[in-house]
């Protein structure tokens, strides 16, 4: 039987031609980039700097970073064409028929089977087993799918009038010509099938491209791992910066935004709490770990409010006080008992947490629009440095 699983080697092997024929591809593309950049943009000295920061960067996305990626996912790639390959032998040696095999010749039993193979099905989506069986009675081959339908040969169709035509074939050595003839309008042609194993001409520059494309050389590996580093840390940074532009408004709320210190809550709520009835307002020990939070009580004074009307008004007290503030009230509310209330609040510090309460706010400020550079302004060098020769 056929087996699917090869050595390790094979899988490495196979993995890096593939790896050196995309980054040719993707290095005659850039060349070709390059080329035409540099008829734009004379490398002059007035230029040289602008033209290698840019176009480092461009070869870092279209030929770089691919092969850094390409380079850690190898040894997971492998991994799983080593296991595709084993599930196809399991497939294989799992197979069985579930029904008895006649002979598509003779119609007789006792069908011996020679071989198994996996092979795409028309109309099924994975691709199924196909027996083939030798009659022991009249020699002949039958293929069979693992289901006990019979194989159906694809005929080939006339190119004028679509019919069916008749195929006549004869070999000599491993080469075997077909001759294909319509019965219905005696179109004719041939066709050869040379089995000669071709040897693939010998690629001088294979060994040295796969050193290279597939990071083989330490040197080179280090270079291209920085310099992926570097241009993800530049994308960011430019993201993060038009975000801000476009979110200007929002940011700047940010920073108008009130930021007090545990014991400036006491004097922020106190007052509005002591109008309104609450006394003896203090704060508990703060909780402090990843986000602060920071528990309070006091007193209601005011006989006539019931619980829930002592609960609400105060609630409404607190989150009128800390509105302009980073700090916020906690869902579990106010509690009530006998006059006495306590409840928690929450210190907002990280800037997207900022930012989300912000956004809530429906005071903001209009939203500017972000301003396009001009074509007189120039590109600043990358903010983290360093660069990669081409």
């Amino acid at each position: 039987m056929y087996q699917h699983l090869k050595e390790h080697q094979y899988y490495e092997e196979r993995y890096d031609h593939t790896i050196v024929y995309l980054a040719r591809l993707d290095m005659k593309s850039f060349l070709n980039f390059r080329d035409k950049w540099h008829e734009q943009s004379p490398d002059n000295e007035e230029n040289q700097f602008r033209n290698s920061w840019h176009l480092n960067n461009f070869y870092m996305m279209m030929v770089g970073n691919k092969l850094v990626d390409r380079y850690n996912e190898r040894d997971q790639a492998i991994r799983t064409m080593m296991a595709e390959d084993e599930a196809r032998d399991a497939r294989l040696s799992s197979a069985r028929l579930t029904v008895e095999p006649h002979c598509e010749h003779c119609s007789k039993t006792g069908l011996r089977i020679t071989d198994k193979t996996l092979m795409h099905r028309e109309g099924h989506d994975d691709d199924d087993v196909l027996f083939m069986l030798r009659c022991s009675h009249c020699e002949k081959n039958t293929a069979i799918w693992e289901d006990g339908s019979l194989w159906e040969r694809r005929h080939t169709k006339c190119p004028k009038c679509q019919s069916i035509m008749k195929e006549t074939s004869s070999r000599r050595g491993k080469v075997i010509a077909t001759t294909y003839t319509c019965p219905n309008c005696s179109h004719t042609y041939k066709d050869k099938l040379d089995l000669n194993r071709k040897e693939e001409p010998e690629d001088p520059e294979y060994e040295e491209d796969r050193r290279i494309y597939c990071l083989q050389d330490e040197t080179i590996r280090k270079e291209h791992q920085d310099a992926k580093v570097r241009f993800e840390g530049l994308i960011r940074f430019a993201k993060e910066h038009k975000e801000k532009e476009d979110n200007k408004h929002i940011y700047d709320a940010m920073k108008e935004m009130k930021k007090p210190k545990i014991a400036e809550l006491t004097p922020l709520l106190q007052p509005v709490l002591e109008k309104a009835g609450y006394i003896e307002f203090s704060l508990d020990k703060p909780e402090i770990g990843k986000d602060v939070f920071v528990g309070f009580n006091c007193l209601d004074t005011e006989s006539d409010r019931n619980d829930y009307e002592s609960r609400r008004i105060l609630e409404k007290l607190v989150k009128k006080a800390l509105a302009d503030t980073n700090w916020r009230l906690m869902t579990d509310g106010i509690h009530y008992r006998l006059g006495y209330l306590n409840g928690r609040v929450r210190a907002y510090e990280r800037e997207e947490d900022l930012k989300q309460l912000v956004m809530k706010d429906k005071k903001l400020k209009p939203k500017r629009q972000a301003v396009k550079p001009s074509k007189n302004d120039r590109m600043t060098e990358d903010p983290n440095g360093g660069k990669i020769i081409l």
